[in-house]
């Protein structure tokens, strides 16, 4: 009998050392942001919304990208949002500051946290308002990602409760990062 419960505990050792991380582990927002770690443009790989509305929106999206930007050298960060759809480019613009593992819209109480990845040119996201998150988006620096990370993503989105996640056409063109600083600052939820 005593060889069936060694038997027995050794499957169940094998078997729980391949099983995926669990969700403390991949929901573990990342610790200090730094600007220097996120400047520059964003391309938009997945994403998934709660509203499915809204998911039906971004599944009509060419592409979209994000970008962080600092022109004068102070705290104040410029996080610009950029959608491409129907040979048309958007640019929504909002003056941040990070802190912590992220950022606030002061005027809508809206939150984006960033999260551990272990893509190495990637940030995950979570847009979060009232405490509940609203939407987990994945970008990188390249338009695609290794298998292996759009499953780390979409088993961060399963932890969140999300629905499965959209993957952007990468053959999609990006909209040219935005130069001027004219666009009112928005911080809507077209993204």
């Amino acid at each position: 009998m005593f060889a069936l419960y060694v038997v027995a505990f050794v499957c169940w050792v094998s078997a729980s050392s391949s099983a995926p991380p669990s969700c403390q582990i991949l929901l573990q927002p990342v610790e200090k942001l730094d600007f220097n770690d996120l400047k520059g443009m964003w391309a938009l790989v997945l994403a998934t919304y709660s509203n499915p509305v809204h998911l039906e929106i971004l599944k009509r999206r060419d592409s979209a990208g994000i970008s962080f930007t600092n022109h004068s050298g102070s705290s104040e960060i410029t996080f610009t949002r950029v959608l491409h759809q129907d040979d048309s480019c958007q640019y929504m613009q909002a003056n941040i500051t990070l802190g912590g593992s992220g950022f606030s819209f002061s005027h809508n109480n809206v939150t984006m946290t960033f999260l551990h990845t272990s893509c190495l040119d990637c940030v995950a996201a979570s847009l979060n308002k009232d405490g509940k998150t609203e939407r987990f988006y994945l970008f990188s620096r390249r338009r695609e990602v290794e298998a292996r990370e759009a499953e780390e993503f979409k088993a961060q989105a399963e932890c969140l409760s999300m629905p499965a996640p959209v993957v952007m056409d990468p053959t999609k063109e990006l909209c040219p990062e935005q130069v001027s600083r004219d666009s009112a600052p928005t911080a809507g939820q077209d993204a």
